[in-house]
């Protein structure tokens, strides 16, 4: 009885959802009978038609808008004669909601079948397009004057297809080389008149035509013919892109320099020598320059290194020593309330101490978030087999990145397996994915791509040991970060969200995770251009099982060092 009376709640809301979906379509949605009487209509065709929706129940349609009837009834009775839809049907008539304007309606019929294939009515979906068609006609127009405008101009412009086929051409060089459109309309540009004096030049022209379907903007001084004579222009070759942005075609266009050429070849003569001497005596002096600054960069890139690593190395005996304090005085406080609780019966106290008691767990997460970053965390290492985990985690992670945001995790087959604590590797892929979602506020795209690495290589951090990992990254297409920023996102409690909105503990307890499993954190980032989280992890061989082992042991009985730099 429970599973029925569920049962036609569910069919009375689907019912209710599609009656809003009708009732809110801005198409025009309609419903006719075999007598071709309408039985129901939503409120965008009641208001193309100038009627309530309640006026047209039982009336034809040229009962209400009497043009439609030369036109509409005999493709409704087809409908109902044969049983088969009609689409992208154009009726052109006027209704009392425009009263005096020729209106146009782009309409579908479609057949509603019952019994043995019968036809009870019609379907109808209507749309007003006659504004669209006016704005096409505007358009034409439009094209027809620029065309106009185009071909008053002495300067070379045309049109190509993407396969470098002649689609325009203006009238001016059409006229000087004595041609007319249609003699070069269709055919491959480097065959017409103007370039066929000269293969080399045709074939330059092949290559400018492949780089400019490719996107870029080509440019470059080349003689053409015209007439009996070659004449120097300044051509140009751009693509020609559509409001999407997408190239549909190819802009070619020149301007007669041949004044110009001339004089500077003159002026080219006279500089060569002055730009030989002074070539030499500069040489030397960039040379030296080049070394002293490559020189100054990587001193300086060793003096900041040096300085983020005793600041986070001093940063991090602060957060253990702080860590554990505060951990030994929540668990004071829990035993207080624990004994408390036993002591009294009363429902309100007890009620307050669990609530006291909750607060003081969640400050026992946060000690865990800081001994993380300090590397002292105790951890539970296992074999994982990086294919199935991250299958295994990818419900929860699109759940966490959210609705806004499309999520793809791909693994490049080699990754094979590691060793980490699967809880904490759990948790720390959980919060990348939602830092990479709050860096995109008007949604955006993560992917989550697991490879196999080698240190040292040069997608591997510098301070990586020496052997085979697992890379394991987070990348998203947010705002980026800062250089500022990029230098301080592992320190703990640093953060660029509002107040309440993040504790700052999320990549330093993912960095100190990481180190602490005898890998490393690679951070990428860009304003404007996303960010990449990398976790570099071991793979589960026998060496580095037991290498991880004794760390472990080390760094549990409270001999870890501080967490390197990120």
């Amino acid at each position: 009885m429970d599973e029925f009376r569920a049962s036609r709640v569910q069919d009375a809301t689907s019912v209710a959802e599609l009656d809003a979906l009708y009732a809110r379509a801005p198409l025009g949605l309609g419903l006719v009978d075999r007598d071709l009487r309408f039985v129901r209509v939503n409120p965008a065709l009641a208001d193309m038609n100038g009627f309530s929706p309640e006026e047209h129940v039982g009336k034809k349609v040229w009962d209400l808008v009497p043009d439609l009837r030369e036109t509409a009834e005999p493709m409704l009775l087809q409908v109902i004669e044969t049983g088969e839809p009609l689409r992208d049907v154009a009726i052109i008539g006027t209704t009392l909601a425009y009263p005096g304007q020729i209106r146009e309606w782009r309409e579908q019929f479609y057949p509603i079948f019952i019994g043995e294939g019968e036809v009870s009515g019609i379907g109808i979906i209507c749309e007003d397009v006659t504004e669209r068609r006016i704005q096409e006609r505007e358009i034409r127009e439009r094209e027809d004057r620029l065309r106009r405008v185009l071909d008053q101009l002495f300067a070379f412009v045309g049109v190509l297809t993407l396969d470098g086929d002649i689609d325009y051409a203006n009238r001016a060089p059409l006229d000087a080389a004595g041609l007319h459109l249609s003699e070069v309309a269709g055919r491959p540009f480097w065959e017409a008149p103007w370039w066929s004096y000269d293969s080399e030049v045709q074939e330059q022209l092949k290559r400018a035509i492949a780089a400019a379907r490719g996107g870029a903007v080509v440019r470059y001084d080349v003689p053409v013919r015209l007439g009996d004579a070659l004449v120097t222009i300044d051509f140009q070759l751009a693509p020609l892109r559509d409001s999407a942005g997408e190239i549909t075609g190819l802009i070619p266009s020149g301007t007669v320099i041949e004044g110009r050429v001339q004089a500077q070849r003159a002026l080219q003569s006279l500089a060569d020598d002055l730009e030989i001497t002074v070539a030499r005596r500069t040489a030397a002096l960039h040379q030296a320059n080049a070394q002293l600054t490559e020189e100054i960069a990587r001193r300086e890139a060793a003096q900041d290194a040096l300085i983020r690593s005793q600041k986070m190395e001093a940063m991090g005996r602060l957060v253990a020593g702080v860590a554990h304090d505060f951990n030994n005085i929540l668990a004071a406080v829990l035993s207080g309330l624990s004994l408390i609780g036993r002591r009294l019966d009363d429902p309100e106290t007890l009620k307050l101490i669990d609530m006291s008691t909750n607060a003081a767990m969640r400050g026992t997460g946060l000690v865990k978030q800081l001994l993380a970053f300090a590397r002292q965390q105790r951890l539970e290492p296992e074999r994982i087999d990086v294919a199935a985990f991250l299958a295994e985690l990818e419900p929860l992670l699109r759940v966490s990145a959210g609705s806004g945001v499309s999520l793809e995790v791909s693994e490049d087959g080699g990754t094979g397996a590691i060793l980490a604590d699967p809880a904490q590797l759990q948790s720390a892929l959980l919060n990348l994915v939602i830092n990479a979602r709050d860096a995109m506020p008007d949604g955006g795209a993560i992917r989550i791509l697991a490879r196999a690495v080698r240190a040292p290589g040069a997608d591997c951090p510098r301070d990586l040991a020496d052997g085979d990992y697992a890379a394991i990254s987070v990348i998203d297409s947010g705002t980026g970060m800062s250089p500022d920023v990029l230098a301080r996102v592992a320190e703990p409690f640093f953060t660029t969200k509002q107040v309440g909105k993040g504790t700052g503990l999320g990549v330093s307890m993912v960095h100190g995770f990481t180190h602490q499993s005898g890998g490393g954190l690679g951070i990428e980032s860009e304003l404007g251009k996303g960010t990449t989280m990398t976790l570099f992890l071991p793979c589960a061989t026998q060496t580095s099982t037991g290498a991880m082992m004794a760390a472990l042991a080390r760094t549990q009985s409270g001999a870890a060092g501080p967490p390197d730099s990120a």
